[in-house]
């Protein structure tokens, strides 16, 4: 994985083809970016204090009752990606975003996330 962005943001998917494919749309809008396969992985890492935001595949949530907790816990924007049938938690910080999607949406999500916080 290139890191080659100033930004830094954190990806958590858990299908393989997937999580590529939402690096490959950051790293080419110039997103340093880096991946995982859980949630849960991603808000334990070493690179949880660089990140400005957060991408989150609703698969990637292995126990929704420690969302809260966890995404309270990184204290910086998480862009959601939601299937249709599943309704994101209401916290203050998160951005739902439907599945599935094109790549303009979620790099629209994820500056906007970053322009919130400057």
């Amino acid at each position: 994985m290139v890191l080659r962005g100033t930004t830094f943001i954190l990806v958590a998917a858990p299908d393989a083809s997937f999580r590529h494919s939402l690096v490959f749309a950051l790293e080419s809008d110039d997103y340093s970016v880096h991946a995982f396969r859980y949630a849960e992985d991603a808000f334990v890492s070493a690179y949880v204090h660089k990140a400005a935001c957060a991408v989150i595949d609703d698969d990637a949530v292995r126990d929704w009752d420690q969302v809260q907790e966890q995404f309270s816990r990184f204290a910086k924007p998480v862009i959601l990606l939601v299937d249709q049938f599943r309704k994101a938690p209401e916290l203050p910080a998160i951005t739902p975003l439907m599945k599935p999607y094109l790549g303009a949406p979620l790099i629209k999500a994820v500056r906007n996330a970053i322009t919130d916080l400057e």
